[in-house]
């Protein structure tokens, strides 16, 4: 039996001794949301990439929210545990 199937384009992206951090994937969530063609018109794309540079400083600052939110919470979950030291940790991240 075969199997045939298609991926489509593979990207890979690597850091040294660190993480993708919010900016990164706000430009990856731009990539996916808002596409300018190549045949525009040159006022056309000029307003596409002030629009997508708007809308992803947005999106950057919700996901930044987002982890504040989440690290809020992994504390306060470890202090109910009784886990302050560790708690303490992660507040300093």
């Amino acid at each position: 039996m075969t199997i045939n199937g298609k991926i489509g384009n593979v990207i890979v992206t690597t850091t040294e001794h660190g993480n993708l951090g919010p900016e990164y994937w706000s430009e990856r969530i731009m990539d996916q949301i808002i596409r300018v063609g190549e045949d525009a018109h040159p006022v056309i794309v000029e307003q596409a990439k002030a629009f997508r540079d708007t809308i992803c400083q947005v999106v950057n600052y919700y996901i930044k929210e987002a982890i504040n939110e989440d690290r809020s919470m992994v504390t306060t979950l470890l202090r109910s545990a009784g886990q302050d030291d560790l708690a303490n940790s992660v507040e300093k991240l």
